[in-house]
């Protein structure tokens, strides 16, 4: 028995009613005899903590609640996210043959018997995903190409269920008196990263397509100008494990990755906040080039125009049995109805900032057409034909959402790859970004920017605490730096210099292997 001074670690996230939530589970159970381990370590993510109550029959069920020490400092964010996702698993649970769990009672307030906001829920069958699927970023047991092909299939049957359920708005479902309703959207690239503190944004719900994405760009430009950037260094993105034949050659990479944009504090300087700037205003022409040549649905088939989506199929969410059947998907947080072209983009395995990999992406598409053919009675030719050509582009959309949801450290890669795929071969990019950073409106914006940028002084501290007595390292950071003009790259065009032609300075793979060569004894 715990004394007076301890406590139990069923605990550790927030203080409350266990007999309070057993007396619950038992009433919703038809008297069913319920209890709380005490002991039992909570589980937690990000933003949420979770803990199991047992029945005397065996049945588990599931109790979720907020962090508030969680990713997003905001009561308020957090209780709607909880309403939202309660709402979404309600409706698909209602509307669907989808796994998803079931919700048995929820609540977005404290104001309650228990204590805490919470959603109550049964809890998922079979084992994560994440058990069996290899991460790209390190060395673990393999899925065979089948049993993969398998998992993506099944998400292409999912995902055709998915555009049935659809809404005349984009936004995110909530519940009030048994009907369900679009309101604000809660999306990732709106929330995430602090965006849920900016003040003066569309937030929805959004009538248009347009609309949509015009609010997301909006954010990103909000985001990059003002809040920080983590590790995004449009110029300098993070080295990929992928791109490494053993994990000491990729971590060399990351030190030396990690000194150069520690030199001059370049993440969250000016420079690299213009850098962001230029290619927003980039995707927000891409965007408007997309949706004018896209077709979308016609205006008397208004409902079907947006539909619910998953933001993160990743092997963390997904469930499966021993034949490696979906069982479960869980976590619906950020959830919202979106245009076609976001829902029809395959699913990013293992983790969402992946791109699937190429041959199992074909599955992906086989069984979103599988599942539109079984059930052909449902859709028009039209629909049919839109359906399919909206799934067969959908890959610049793709690389575009993780773009402006920062689901990526590898912007500029991402950035590249939907350049080229949107047809921009009269200009490159070496050439578009130098011109755009010798133009005075860059050059205004990027002087405006300095302004919030850190001290000589400030920059010099960080620089020692960081290195300390790494000479070597130091000098090479700064070498790099010298060469690659960082902070001379927002002035009129220079007639001399080591960076004044040819390709624009990118700190990637083949820089940070020609340094380690010369490195070696």
């Amino acid at each position: 028995m715990l004394s007076k001074y301890e406590r139990a670690t069923v605990f550790q996230y927030a203080d409350f009613n266990a007999p309070a939530l057993c007396r619950l589970a038992s009433k919703l159970r038809g008297g069913q005899y319920c209890f709380c381990d005490t002991s039992q370590v909570p589980a937690c993510g990000s933003f949420n903590w979770t803990i199991l109550i047992s029945f005397n029959d065996g049945v588990e069920w599931v109790l979720r609640s907020p962090r508030d020490d969680g990713a997003i400092k905001s009561d308020k964010a957090n209780l709607l996210l909880l309403a939202s996702e309660a709402a979404t698993l309600m409706y698909i649970k209602a509307n669907s043959t989808i796994p998803v769990p079931e919700i048995f009672a929820y609540s977005c307030s404290k104001d309650n018997d228990i204590g805490i906001p919470y959603i109550l829920m049964s809890k998922a069958r079979g084992s994560p995903l994440q058990r069996t699927w290899k991460d790209s970023e390190k060395d673990e047991p393999n899925m065979s190409h089948e049993q993969k092909t398998k998992i993506i299939f099944q998400l292409g049957v999912i995902t055709w269920q998915l555009s049935r359920l659809c809404f005349d708005q984009a936004g995110s479902l909530f519940e009030e008196d048994g009907e369900f309703q679009i309101k604000t959207c809660l999306s990732r690239g709106l929330m995430l990263n602090e965006r849920h503190s900016l003040g003066d944004i569309n937030r929805g719900p959004f009538k248009s397509e347009k609309d949509y994405y015009e609010a997301h760009i909006s954010v990103f430009l909000e985001h990059v100008k003002y809040l920080q950037l983590g590790h995004h260094c449009f110029f300098a993105p993070i080295p990929a494990r992928s791109e490494y034949d053993d994990y000491a050659g990729f971590r060399k990479a990351s030190d030396l990755w990690s000194d150069f944009v520690t030199v001059q504090s370049k993440i969250d300087g000016s420079d690299n906040r213009t850098d962001y700037v230029i290619a927003g205003e980039v995707l927000s022409e891409m965007i408007t080039k997309w949706t004018n040549n896209v077709s979308s649905f016609p205006l008397n088939d208004r409902k079907r125009r947006f539909s619910i989506h998953h933001p993160d199929f990743s092997v963390d969410n997904i469930f499966v049995d021993e034949g490696f059947n979906i069982t479960c998907i869980i976590d619906w947080a950020f959830s919202s109805s979106v245009p076609l072209s976001i829902l029809l983009t395959a699913p990013g395995l293992p983790q969402s900032r992946y791109e699937v990999d190429i041959l199992l992406l074909p599955s992906f598409e086989d069984g979103f057409r599988y599942a539109l053919e079984e059930n052909i009675q449902h859709e028009s030719i039209e629909t049919e034909m839109i359906l399919c050509r909206t799934l067969s582009c959908s890959r610049p959309i793709w690389l575009l959402s993780r773009i402006l949801n920062f689901d990526s450290t590898r912007d500029y890669c991402l950035f590249k790859a939907l350049w080229h795929s949107m047809g921009n071969h009269d200009q490159g990019i070496s050439e578009f970004f130098r011109s755009k950073q010798s133009s005075q409106q860059y050059i205004s914006l990027r002087d405006e920017l300095k302004e919030d940028d850190q001290t000589t002084e400030q920059v010099a501290r960080l620089e020692k605490e960081y290195f300390r007595d790494e000479v070597l390292r130091l000098t090479i950071a700064r070498k790099l730096s010298l060469v690659s003009q960082w902070s001379l790259r927002y002035h009129e065009l220079l007639v001399h210099g080591v960076r004044s032609n040819g390709d624009i300075f990118v700190a990637d793979k083949k820089l940070w292997a020609w340094i380690n060569n010369c490195l070696e004894p």
